[in-house]
Formats: C-alpha cells, sequence, structure tokens
C-alpha cells in the first residue's frame, strides 16, 4: 500500500474530526482567528460572495492584481482534483508542506473549540497568507456570507456577484432572503461590488444602513463585447478598452475590474488585458477539444447558473450529460437548456448526497426523457460515440461529474 502524504493524513483527519455541516455562528471562528492571529489576513482584503459565479471573479480579480505587481492569497471553493486549488498564493497552488504547517497552527490555536471542515481549512488558508505576508487577500466566500468563516475578516471592498435560489435549507427560500445572508460580508463605510442589474433590497438596505458605497452592474457601471474587443465602463466615468475579451463570464471580470478600481483607483488599465488572457477557471464554461470532440464542461448545479450558461451555449448542442445531487432542482436546472440541447444523458453522482440516475430521471418527468445509465464514464462515452465531429458535447450539473470528465478528458 502506498504511503500517504502528510497532506493527506491531515485532509482525512479534519474530514473525519470536524463536521462538514454549517455549525452555528461565528464566535467560535473568530477566537481561533484571534488565537491563531491571522485577522487580518493581508494589509488589503477582498470579500466575494454570491450565489454562482464567485470562483471566476475571484480569479480575473487575481490576475489583475498580479498584473498590477501586487502579491496575492486567493481562497476557492470547492476544489475539482486538489485540496491544494482551494488555497492560491500568486496565482499558483499552495504546496503541500504550506497547508501542513498551516493546519498543525490552526490545530494549536483551536484548543477544543470545534470547527466545521470548511472553517477549519479557510482559518488555514489566513494563516498561509500571513505566513507567505501577501499584500493583498481576495477571499472566497464558501455558504452564504453572515455566519461563513470567510467573514471573521473585514473586507476593505466586498463584492456580491448575484444572487440566486441555492442551498435553502441554510440560507431562506426566497431570494431576499439569501440576499439578506450574503448582505452580511458588508462593512460600514467599505464599498460593496453588486454583480447584476437587479439588487435585491435586502442588500440596498444592508448597504444604505451601514454608509456603504453601492455600486451595481448594469447602472454604475458596465461592459460590453464586440467585434473589436471588450470595454468596462466604470462608476467614476473611466472607461477601459482590450483587445481580447475575457475568458470568463464578461459580466463577472467587469465586475472584479470595478472592485478593483474601488481597491486601487489609480490602477494601471494595462493590466485588465493580461486577466483577459490568462484568467481561467476550469469546469466553468470550459471549452476541451478532445477524443474527436467538442465538449463544454459547467459546474451549473441551480437554476439561476442554468440560465446564465444557456445564454453561453452554442446555438445547437448535440447531447448534454447531467448528474446531480440530491437536494438540487434538477427540472430548474434542465429547463432553461432545453431549447438548446438536442437530448440528455442522465449518470449517478457518486456523493453522499449523490443522485442515482434512475432517481434522477423520474425527477425530470414532464420536462425530459433522457436516457439513464448510472456509470458516469459509460455515460460520457455513450454521449461521445453517439455523436459527430464537429458536435458539441455539454457536461454539467455538479462538480462531480464535470471532474470525472476532466479527468477523462486529460484537462
Amino acid at each position: 500500500m502506498a504511503e500517504r502524504s502528510p497532506l493527506a493524513e491531515w485532509l482525512e483527519r479534519i474530514g473525519t474530526e470536524h463536521p462538514r455541516d454549517v455549525l452555528a455562528g461565528l464566535e467560535r471562528v473568530a477566537r481561533v482567528a484571534r488565537c491563531a492571529g491571522v485577522t487580518p489576513p493581508a494589509p488589503r482584503n477582498v470579500i466575494v460572495a454570491g450565489t454562482n459565479g464567485k470562483g471566476s471573479t475571484c480569479v480575473f480579480l487575481e490576475q489583475l492584481l498580479l498584473a498590477a505587481g501586487d502579491s496575492v492569497g486567493t481562497t476557492l471553493s470547492p476544489h475539482l482534483a486538489r485540496f491544494n486549488e482551494r488555497v492560491r498564493v500568486d496565482g499558483g497552488e499552495a504546496t503541500d508542506e504550506a497547508l501542513v504547517a498551516a493546519f498543525e497552527a490552526v490545530e494549536r490555536a483551536r484548543g477544543d473549540t470545534p470547527l466545521s471542515y470548511f472553517e477549519f481549512a479557510i482559518l488555514a488558508a489566513l494563516r498561509l497568507f500571513r505566513t507567505r505576508r501577501v499584500h493583498t487577500a481576495v477571499l472566497e466566500v464558501g455558504l452564504g456570507g453572515r455566519l461563513d468563516a470567510t467573514n471573521v475578516v473585514d473586507a476593505d471592498v466586498a463584492v456580491i456577484v448575484s444572487v440566486g435560489l441555492d442551498h435553502q435549507e441554510y440560507l431562506g427560500d426566497t431570494r431576499e432572503a439569501i440576499a439578506a445572508e450574503k448582505a452580511g460580508v458588508l462593512r460600514a463605510g467599505r464599498p460593496v461590488v453588486y454583480g447584476e442589474p437587479d439588487v435585491p433590497r435586502a442588500v440596498q438596505a444592508r448597504a444604505q444602513a451601514l454608509g456603504a458605497p453601492l455600486f451595481a452592474y448594469g447602472h454604475d457601471y458596465d461592459e460590453t463585447v464586440d467585434a473589436h474587443g471588450w470595454t468596462v465602463r466604470l462608476a467614476d466615468g473611466r472607461s477601459v478598452r482590450t483587445d481580447t475579451p475575457p475568458r470568463i463570464p464578461a459580466c463577472n471580470a467587469a465586475t472584479a475590474v470595478q472592485a478593483w478600481a474601488l481597491l486601487d483607483p489609480g490602477f494601471d488599465p494595462t493590466a485588465v488585458e493580461s486577466a483577459c488572457l490568462r484568467a481561467a477557471v476550469p469546469g466553468r464554461l470550459e471549452h476541451v477539444r478532445a477524443e474527436g470532440r467538442r465538449w463544454l464542461l459547467d459546474t451549473a448545479h441551480n437554476p439561476h447558473a442554468a440560465r446564465f450558461l444557456a445564454r453561453h451555449l452554442p446555438s445547437r448542442v448535440a447531447c448534454g450529460v447531467l448528474g446531480m445531487l440530491e437536494d438540487k432542482d434538477a427540472p430548474g436546472v434542465v429547463g432553461p437548456l432545453l431549447p438548446r440541447v438536442a437530448r440528455w444523458i442522465v449518470t449517478d453522482n457518486r456523493l453522499p448526497r449523490g443522485l442515482p440516475a434512475t432517481a434522477l430521471r423520474r425527477r425530470l418527468e414532464g420536462v425530459v426523457t433522457p436516457r439513464a445509465i448510472p456509470d458516469p464514464d459509460a455515460a460520457l462515452e455513450a454521449a461521445r460515440s453517439t455523436t459527430g465531429a464537429n458536435d458539441v458535447i455539454l457536461v454539467c450539473g455538479s462538480f462531480d461529474l464535470v471532474t470525472r470528465a476532466r479527468a477523462r478528458l486529460n484537462c
């Protein structure tokens, strides 16, 4: 039997000893953060909340800062293949050794204080950023905002990329209730950037109560993509134009640029072109040419994300392969994609809360009649073998399925 690495041992330990469910309150996390000396993790801090688009926005902001010569620590969640993906320093994944040292420091600081798996991981990331003395920390919220472990940090700029229905069992069953949870990351007098035109009332009210300047996409700042490139119009009246559109959704990239302009009012606009060329997020609108087919991989797993994905699909997708968790709205995900996807294959999600293919097919009754193939690799092979060389195959619905597809396609 191969010997496990120290990082693997730590991940097994925190996965076993620390619950993955949300624990009540932030007092525990804040107490451990103080004992570990990890707040603030950097002289400048940005927190990024939202239902969808957080990772893309974080990575684009990271690349903007790096292009400007900044030192940056970034958290992302969840990971696709390796835990190291969750913690980045200057654009690269944290090493096993650095993560182990950070885990050890958190363990010493926490004493007998209980932490969830995510809380432990975030505190380790904050510790690593302090150790590496990064100048700016970009922190992706894991769930909600108000009670998320990242919210022990007082952000200089808060970003809420989007608000839609997801994780209702934790955040509430209306958009306004969820928005109120995400607005918990706002701080008095510090700006907040909202990444959609339709700003929830809860976000507006929270910003007003705190005296936090609010900048909304489509109102205070905007962007356009045309045959000549990409233009971002900022809230202060400046415009930035690049020859190359971003590789991530343009609205998320524009949100990152607006956040950067608030963090660095004297920013160098040439950094935007560099970010457009370099910023990419695996499994988010990821186009892959492999096995003689065109694949589009996207982790969209809620209706809000599916509607966004639908706007970025090719005119015709020959086949969609779908796998989902039990607590997700399968009809709400498939519905917006139906006009562009010719046929569907559903498959097992192999995670603990995953839906078997047969159960997923039953959930979609009245919406679509897919072919059910329990084995994910067999489902991907069926999609490949029944399509042509110029056809597009969409893989979506869960991180688990997209991760398997990326491994198969050697991404």
